[in-house]
């Protein structure tokens, strides 16, 4: 059996008085397995800037009935917090006895 990382989710607490939102620690998800798909390098065409944007891809694979929302962020091991990309997968294997989980695409974008 293959064992995991332990990483926190970030829940949408509040509003400030701007409108602004921030994401508190809301729970721990355990056994977690993490495939990072690397890192690459975006430009934006922005009219006022052309910058380099570190964009970092992580899949995550979380047991049966987590709780993930695709609003959450997520704070993997080691640091770095990565936004939920669009909505978290429910999966079930068709055969009797396979496996089941929730799939997340995670992205971390710097720069």
């Amino acid at each position: 059996m293959l064992k995991g990382e332990t990483v926190t989710i970030l829940r949408r607490a509040s509003r400030d008085r701007f409108g602004d939102t921030s994401h508190d620690a809301h729970h721990e998800e355990r056994n977690v397995l993490l495939s990072r798909s690397g890192t690459r390098t975006e430009t934006t065409s922005q009219a006022s800037d052309f910058r380099d944007a570190i964009v970092d891809d992580v899949t995550a694979y979380f047991r049966p009935g987590a709780d993930v929302l695709a609003s959450d962020q997520i704070e993997l091991p080691g640091g770095g917090v990565y936004a939920v990309e669009g909505k978290p997968q429910r999966w079930k294997s068709p055969g009797p006895g396979g496996a089941s989980g929730v799939v997340v695409v995670l992205r971390q974008v710097s720069g």
